[in-house]
């Protein structure tokens, strides 16, 4: 148990150090770029879009930060796993957790929260359950295959096919969770009524 403890909080304390900054950054930069926007159009400024926006900004940065800005400049051999890693054992004792898998469904778990929370807010568009999960899906495994290949392309990273299928499973989780927070709200806002 303490080497599973030691191994997650290393890990957060890798992401804070390397991966926080430069997202932040951007994420603040293309905030400034949508709410200019938005100025522009004379679309009115709520509380919801001045929390969304840059939520959903900093998300992308995040995302693509972590998984593709960090890594120019390094060269790997983008063929060596294709298949990926599977298994969230490391093979050494059952005890050990490959944090991989699970980092790679966490990854794109918010995925779905972050667009449609910003249609609704930018742009007054709502979808229906079946359609956010459907969007969901296929919006999660296009963002994933979009950062294998250019993985692949750049050989800054490797290639897997895990990595799409857990990502795509992470956004469909996330979109699950989003669907339940919006009925959670739509039944308080009746219960107040």
């Amino acid at each position: 148990m303490h080497k599973i403890f030691k191994t997650l909080l290393r890990d957060v304390e890798i992401f804070f150090e390397e991966y926080f900054i430069v997202p932040f950054s951007i994420a603040i930069f293309l905030t400034l770029i949508v709410f200019l926007i938005l100025h522009i159009h004379k679309k009115r400024k709520t509380i919801g879009r001045l929390i969304t926006i840059p939520l959903a900004a900093f998300y992308f940065s995040e995302l693509f930060y972590t998984t593709l800005l960090c890594r120019i400049g390094t060269k790997t051999d983008a063929l060596a796993n294709v298949f990926g890693e599977w298994s969230i054992y490391d093979g050494e004792t059952s005890m050990y957790i490959n944090p991989k898998p699970i980092l790679n469904i966490i990854l794109f778990l918010p995925i779905s929260i972050a667009v449609f929370c910003f249609t609704k807010q930018v742009f007054d568009k709502t979808y229906s359950d079946k359609k956010i999960l459907i969007y969901t899906g296929l919006f999660s495994f296009s963002v994933s295959l979009f950062i294998e290949l250019i993985q692949l392309i750049f050989s800054i990273g490797t290639f897997q096919i895990s990595d799409l299928v857990y990502n795509t499973v992470g956004g469909i989780i996330g979109a699950v969770i989003y669907i339940g927070l919006n009925k959670i709200l739509i039944h308080i806002k009746k219960a107040r009524k």
